[in-house]
């Protein structure tokens, strides 16, 4: 690796707008998927994943699912705030803001009055007789940022999540509905899980020079003794579906042993990082331009590879980021 590899217009591409999707399609499944095998680039369905996979194959998801956190307040002099609450933090709540408000002043959310605030770390901090029961109960799922069209589209919510906590969905578990797992267990592939909680710093592009200057926010991350043991016995493919999923395990597996793991990561994966998780195969979206998801693929799926697929992807029209079409990969051997 050179100085050159990790600066940032390495990660940078020019992404026509018209590939951004911004209505997901009818069915979850209906989406194409480009399949990069060793030195070919194929082009296929996402329901014909089931070719790519076999008995003893291992298909490894995160089962969260995205909290309903985003609200819509209103000031005591009748202007309208976007709240979206991030975490719990004492006795508030982390939240970004969209709207003027000062420190100190209060706020409706729903039929409560709560008071805004700023912690040592320059977050916005929201104080009140709420809690995330509350907050589900009246917000909405908040869509990524380039989704101009703001609905509560069901596909955003995928089909297998089972622990809500996440601000932003694992998107490429969106491609799965419950019927293709099923034709998948049926076939003889484990279906297997991990939990990491997305937070909003999965939108963050990156702003230094130098990649490796970036910071990832934190993310809890859960890894079980029971997928380690099917990893270290596995026979076929072990697919990480997604960029959450390889974190997950790539932590999991630090500095050089994959063991159970259950607390906070941020890691930051780029070219240049050793695979120590067993992970033979990442299926995943096509990821914006400047972003620590970006140089994760790059990081496992070889720069120039993944650089040639995009271009591919671009001029076939493929759909790019959280409503697009996917990607399955195999690690290319020096990674």
């Amino acid at each position: 690796m050179t100085l050159n590899d990790y600066s940032l217009a390495n990660y940078d591409f020019d992404l026509p707008r018209e590939l951004i999707r911004q209505v997901p399609p009818e069915n979850r499944t209906d989406c194409r998927l480009m399949i990069l095998d060793k030195e070919r680039i194929l082009h296929s369905s996402f329901p014909k994943i089931t070719d790519e996979l076999r008995k003893g194959d291992i298909l490894i998801l995160n089962k969260t699912r995205v909290r309903k956190s985003l609200v819509v307040g209103r000031k005591m002099t009748g202007g309208k705030l976007e709240i979206n609450f991030l975490r719990k933090e004492n006795d508030g709540f982390i939240a970004l803001i969209k709207g003027r408000i000062r420190d100190g002043e209060s706020f409706d959310v729903g039929d409560r009055e709560v008071k805004v605030g700023t912690n040592p770390e320059g977050f916005r901090i929201v104080q009140g007789k709420i809690d995330w029961d509350y907050i589900e109960r009246i917000g909405h799922l908040p869509l990524p940022p380039y989704i101009k069209e703001r609905k509560d589209y069901q596909y955003y919510q995928n089909e297998i999540g089972i622990e809500t906590g996440s601000v932003a969905a694992p998107t490429a578990s969106l491609h799965f509905s419950k019927d293709l797992l099923e034709s998948l267990s049926k076939k003889g592939v484990k279906i297997r899980y991990v939990l990491l909680e997305v937070g909003y710093g999965t939108y963050k592009e990156i702003k230094d020079d130098c990649i490796r200057e970036h910071i990832v926010d934190e993310e809890e991350i859960d890894v079980t003794g029971d997928i380690i043991s099917d990893i270290e016995s596995a026979e076929g493919k072990v697919v990480a579906v997604g960029t959450t999923v390889m974190r997950s395990l790539e932590t999991a597996s630090y500095p050089g042993r994959l063991r159970p793991y259950d607390g906070l990561t941020r890691i930051f994966i780029y070219p240049g990082w050793k695979f120590n998780s067993g992970t033979t195969h990442l299926l995943t979206n096509f990821h914006i331009p400047r972003s620590s998801l970006l140089s994760l693929v790059y990081a496992f799926g070889g720069e120039e590879r993944i650089k040639a697929s995009y271009r591919e992807a671009i001029e076939k029209k493929y759909f790019f980021y959280s409503l697009g079409d996917a990607m399955l990969m195999d690690r290319l051997p020096s990674s």
